[in-house]
């Protein structure tokens, strides 16, 4: 039997116990909260100058990137991916950042016709891409006073998808059939040989996520003729990923994406180089 005196200590006892238990987990809550990142996605703005675009003068590309109105000065990629109807062969220039949430990128044009610019910004968890199309006018046409039609596509709310902390790859587009999707391949940022990886890309059409699609990567090593294929899972939008893909040796390798959902069935082919 316990005194009074030895029964008091113990219920003291355990009375600290419980309150220093409830400290430590209020502390680790509290660290949680505070690592959870913003749940708003990022918001990108581009515009085009001069609204003219005329063959051999400098075209500035713009993109404002923005979170709950706020500039946002860290993104971790911004490019201007650019080519012109009709044409397989894609360009991807880099943007710098110039003030307050904006960067930019200037390009010439040697040859009047229809293009498209595509932005691609990964940002604070979320990775954005939009399309839109414009004239590039000849010099007569300038002179002249005609105006070659300049269409924007007036989409203002991009579809974004969470961001994977990764380096980005484009590569040309290849035969399809049924309607053309854009692709923003992301592998990951160091592949080394005989460890799985994650490969991640980003699927649209008409400027929408494209959802619910059968995506897969297959991969070879360049002069090997043995390939494998890897089935990728949607986890954001219009965003497919594995993280077991294998790469068996160093060297350069070829992912070639596959996307198919309904008359959709698309490839494109992107490089990889394995440590």
């Amino acid at each position: 039997m316990m005194t009074e005196s030895e029964d008091v200590q113990v219920k003291r006892h355990i009375w600290t116990v419980i309150a220093s238990l409830a400290l430590i987990v209020g502390a680790g809550c509290s660290k949680e909260e505070n690592a959870l990142p913003s749940g708003s996605p990022i918001e990108v703005a581009l515009t085009i100058e001069p609204q003219e675009v005329v063959a051999n003068e400098a075209v500035t590309f713009s993109i404002k990137v923005t979170q709950d109105g706020a500039p946002v000065d860290d993104a971790r990629e911004t490019e201007f991916e650019i080519w012109k109807d009709g044409q397989e062969q894609h360009e991807t220039i880099p943007a710098t950042l110039q003030k307050e949430g904006v960067y930019t990128a200037q390009k010439t044009f040697a040859e009047p016709g229809a293009y498209n610019v595509m932005y691609h910004v990964t940002a604070r968890d979320f990775h954005n891409m939009q399309t839109q199309t414009f004239t590039v006018k000849g010099a007569a046409d300038q002179a002249d006073g005609s105006h070659a039609a300049h269409e924007h596509d007036q989409a203002s709310q991009p579809e974004h998808s969470a961001a994977h902390e990764h380096g980005s790859s484009h590569g040309s587009e290849e035969h399809h059939h049924g309607a053309v999707v854009n692709m923003h391949f992301q592998p990951a940022e160091s592949i080394k040989a005989n460890e799985a990886a994650s490969l991640t890309v980003h699927v649209q059409k008409d400027n929408q996520a494209l959802t619910e699609a059968a995506v897969k990567f297959e991969i070879w090593r360049e002069g090997e003729e043995k390939h494998q294929y890897v089935d990728a899972s949607e986890k954001q939008p219009g965003e497919y990923t594995t993280a077991n893909a294998a790469f068996p040796a160093s060297g350069t390798y070829t992912v070639k994406v596959h996307v198919e959902k309904g008359e959709i069935h698309d490839h494109k082919e992107f490089s990889v180089t394995v440590q």
